[in-house]
C-alpha cells in the first residue's frame, strides 16, 4: 500500500521523524516540570531589554542559553531581537521560593 506515493523506507523515515519531533516534546515538558517550572509569568519589553537580561534576573534553572531557547520557542519568536511593548511569557523556578 503507497501513501502518497512513498516507498516503503520513506515513510519509516518520516515515522521516525514524527515520533522522534513528538518524544522530544513530550521529554521537554517533563523535564521542565522535573526541574520546578509549574508556572509562567509574563512581562511586557521595556526598551532596551534583551533575552540575555531577562535570563539573569530572573529564578529559572536553565543555562542561559536554554532559558533564551525556551523563550524564543514558547512565545514563537522567529528570531531574539525584542520590540519595546511587546509581552513574553518566561519560564519561573518555583523550587526557589
Amino acid at each position: 500500500m503507497k501513501f502518497v506515493n512513498l516507498t516503503r523506507q520513506e515513510l519509516t523515515l518520516v515515522l521516525l521523524f514524527v515520533l522522534s519531533i513528538a518524544f522530544f516534546a513530550f521529554m521537554s515538558v517533563v523535564g521542565a516540570e522535573k526541574q520546578g517550572i509549574t508556572e509562567t509569568i509574563e512581562v511586557v519589553v521595556n526598551e532596551g531589554d534583551t533575552l540575555w537580561g531577562f535570563a539573569t534576573n530572573y529564578e529559572h534553572p536553565f543555562s542561559i542559553e536554554e532559558f533564551i531557547h525556551w523563550v524564543i520557542q514558547t512565545n514563537e519568536m522567529e528570531k531574539s531581537s525584542l520590540i519595546a511593548g511587546q509581552t513574553l511569557t518566561i519560564p519561573v523556578d518555583t523550587n526557589s521560593r
